[in-house]
């Protein structure tokens, strides 16, 4: 987190394998943004954040982008999806699914669904990184922080 606090952009993250945090954070470092990363380790709890069911006390998180993976514990990727699409305050953040999922039918979906971008995480570090950050950047591009 290299920049002003105040221009950092404020990314979600649900993913709950501690390992591809650490990467996601690392390729966010890397492209020279200055962030914010909140990490869901589950759709269930990013759902609570995101979505507060009706007479919560909390206010709904509004990110900037959202990075999702589809494996995620207590409620799927897709679910998390379909319910971030429904949700008016939500409906216009891009969501990026990031997954290891090399199936077509996954990629359909997830565009059904309305995924914003769909990129399979690649297995090398600096492929990794690159792809993440450029993904990151080119989606955040057209918004103000």
């Amino acid at each position: 987190m290299r920049n002003n606090a105040s221009t950092k952009r404020h990314i979600v993250l649900i993913e709950d394998n501690p390992s591809d945090v650490y990467l996601t954070n690392l390729a966010l470092e890397e492209s020279g943004l200055a962030f914010e990363l909140t990490n869901f380790q589950s759709g269930a709890d990013a759902l609570a954040a995101l979505c507060p069911a009706a007479g919560a006390t909390n206010d709904p998180l509004i990110p900037e982008l959202i990075l999702l993976d589809l494996n995620t514990p207590r409620c799927d990727g897709f679910e998390v999806l379909a319910r971030i699409r429904a949700n008016a305050g939500l409906a216009h953040v891009p969501v990026a699914i990031i997954t290891s999922s090399a199936s077509p039918a996954d990629k359909d979906r997830a565009a059904l669904v309305g995924g914003t971008t769909y990129i399979q995480k690649p297995t090398e570090l600096a492929a990794f990184l690159d792809g993440v950050g450029n993904a990151v950047k080119q989606l955040l591009g057209n918004r103000t922080p």
